[in-house]
């Protein structure tokens, strides 16, 4: 079992990789408008598959570490069917052309996850134990 400060490394991380996502997705193709440099960048599709594959294993570690503690299984449900989202927007063809609001609900869904879990059980500075 990890310890509740690595537990909220895991949440900060997760959400900012979730984040990323989301700006990629809607912020990117707004600057490529203005920018042509930047248009090369906005739809290359290792970019989503790499940001994919480094957010699913961090939440799939981060949901299977909460599955016993409560509220776990609902943390589970949500990092679950939004990670789906996400494959789904990245990997699976006949959703191509809706990758974009897919991969940006599933980011939106998933940082929200990992947010409001950390803010529910984050560390309190003057005890080091859990908030509940």
């Amino acid at each position: 079992m990890i310890s509740a400060a690595s537990s909220n490394r895991i949440d900060i991380v997760a959400a900012g990789l979730s984040a990323a996502c989301v700006v990629h997705c809607l912020a990117l193709p707004t600057f490529a408008a203005m920018a042509p440099l930047l248009a090369t960048w906005s739809d290359v599709e290792w970019v989503h598959k790499s940001l994919v594959l480094t957010a699913a294993p961090l939440s799939l570690f981060a949901s299977l570490e909460r599955s016993g503690a409560p509220g776990g299984r609902k943390f589970m449900l949500v990092a679950f069917a939004s990670l789906g989202l996400l494959l789904s927007a990245a990997f699976v063809e006949a959703f191509h052309e809706y990758e974009r609001p897919l991969t940006a609900l599933g980011g939106i869904v998933l940082g929200g996850a990992h947010v409001a879990w950390w803010r529910r059980h984050r560390v309190t500075p003057d005890s080091g134990t859990l908030k509940e």
